[in-house]
């Protein structure tokens, strides 16, 4: 699955809660529970200079949340 477009899917989608499940599915193959898993381990290794500061912890919370929601 490639990195940059699961960062360029998240940082489109975060200020709306992340993004449909249904275009997650369409776009990376796997539930979105699974894909914010996989996302939260990329954005926690990201280069500094990729986002500001608070759109990544912004981009975080959202994947957190998700995964906590189940979807």
């Amino acid at each position: 699955m490639p990195v940059d477009e699961m960062l360029a899917f998240a940082h489109r989608w975060y200020r709306h809660g992340g993004g449909p499940p249904a275009e997650i599915i369409a776009r990376f193959g796997i539930d979105a529970s699974s894909f914010f898993g996989v996302l939260l381990g990329h954005l926690d290794h990201v280069p500094a200079t990729a986002f500001d500061p608070s759109e990544l912890e912004e981009m975080k919370r959202v994947a957190r949340k998700r995964i906590w929601l189940g979807c």
